[in-house]
């Protein structure tokens, strides 16, 4: 009987054992489905924000596009926004939306700018916080047309330009000139005739500097202004559609090429430029009232940019004196002129060509040098802020022309 009894104990306390064992996996697996649900329903809320999120984004998406679109008036760009937004989204979706805002830009440049906010339902409120979790976004859309511009050269062509471009090259030239029957010791290689024959009949002092390697000023810029309009053409696939004209600026102001967007038709006629003929008289240098000429001849302000409101600039090239002998006080450029320009709206770029120092020559010292240190101020005060640039020697009148074409571009604001 006591083996019975000890056996009797021990089922029951393996019993108590076993319900106890029953209880804890009762409890722990309840635990772990209540885990396993809450991590299931996060995970279906997560996916419906990420869902909801897409879909109001690209609902947006094609709001902004929609308002800027050609057939948009500018008028109308805040209606057609909102009305595109609400289209692409479902009944549901539209109520749950709290707030849309379309801030608008319109001209050259159109642009729609959208915000809005939704508040998603949760699918599980009392597990997740709260009936609902806010969603915010914004939306841009943003057209450039091409960009229009007229630039307007307007290069020096008296005879002072035809001065050797360099210090060296004024040396040579007046070595070269040493028995010319007209101009003995000349170092103003202009385009002014010549008697004098070295192997060679040079039919100008012109001639003769390219006959013997002499660059001239002449040569720099025609080469310059190649350049500029070089570098600007790069700048056509992101926008720029620019209009190119030149005018000779001399005893008088002469429209020479007419403007076109024709580059290559531009580029060729910079390099055929020639200064004014006719020796001394034709050939001098009425800078002030060239440009007054010129200035009369705009029909319009400055322009926005668009096709037919071109932007207006006017790139003058020059050494920056003028002289007629007795017929025109020399010095400086006037600044007049240049305020009557800048004043309507056009701006005004200016290269300074550096008019290299001619001492000993009748012409230098009586005309020029007497206000030779006036030049540079004045030139300054002709240009627009940000566009004077001056140059003393080949390589830096290129370089100049280069850092101009990038100021243009950047002025531009050009856009993909």
């Amino acid at each position: 009987m006591r083996w019975l009894a000890v056996k009797w104990q021990k089922w029951i306390a393996w019993g108590a054992r076993l319900k106890g064992e029953r209880g804890t996996i009762a409890l722990s697996f309840a635990l772990s489905a209540t885990a396993l649900l809450l991590v299931g329903v996060g995970s279906i809320q997560l996916a419906m924000i990420s869902s909801g999120k897409a879909k109001y984004q690209s609902a947006a998406d094609t709001a902004a596009l929609a308002a800027i679109a050609p057939t948009t008036a500018d008028e109308d760009m805040e209606d057609v926004a909102e009305k595109a937004f609400m289209a692409n989204l479902n009944p549901s979706e539209r109520n749950a939306v709290t707030s849309f805002d379309v801030t608008t830009e319109t001209g050259r440049v159109r642009s729609a700018a959208i915000t809005y906010s939704a508040n998603q339902a949760n699918v599980a409120p009392g597990l997740m916080g709260g009936p609902s979790t806010p969603i915010t976004g914004s939306a841009r859309a943003r057209k450039a047309d091409y960009r229009y511009v007229d630039i307007d050269l307007w290069l020096d062509g008296s005879a002072s330009i035809g001065v050797a471009a360099d210090e060296a090259g004024r040396d040579k030239l007046r070595l070269l000139s040493k028995n010319d029957p007209e101009h003995k010791n000349c170092a103003f290689a202009c385009h002014f005739p010549t008697k004098l024959i070295n192997s060679n009949i040079y039919a100008t002092s012109e001639q003769r500097a390219h006959a013997n390697g002499v660059k001239l000023r002449h040569d720099i810029m025609k080469e310059s202004v190649q350049i500029l309009i070089d570098e600007l053409h790069d700048a056509y696939p992101r926008g720029l559609r620019a209009r190119y004209g030149v005018a000779r600026m001399a005893r008088s102001w002469e429209r020479q090429l007419a403007l076109t967007s024709d580059m290559q038709a531009a580029r060729d006629f910079v390099g055929t430029f020639k200064l004014a003929p006719g020796g001394n008289s034709a050939a001098a240098s009425r800078l002030t009232p060239a440009i007054q000429t010129g200035r009369n001849t705009l029909t319009s302000g400055a322009g926005d940019g668009s096709q037919a409101k071109p932007e207006k600039f006017i790139i003058i090239v020059t050494d920056g004196m003028q002289f007629d002998w007795n017929a025109i006080s020399p010095g400086p450029i006037g600044s007049t002129a240049c305020q009557d320009l800048k004043s309507r709206g056009v701006r005004v770029g200016v290269v300074q060509l550096k008019y290299v120092r001619l001492d000993g020559d009748g012409a230098f010292n009586t005309w020029v040098k007497p206000v030779y240190n006036q030049i540079t101020p004045a030139l300054q005060a002709c240009a627009s802020a940000g566009y004077y640039f001056h140059a003393d020697n080949p390589d830096e009148v290129r370089a100049a022309f280069r850092q101009l074409a990038k100021t243009l571009e950047e002025s531009l604001r050009l856009t993909e």
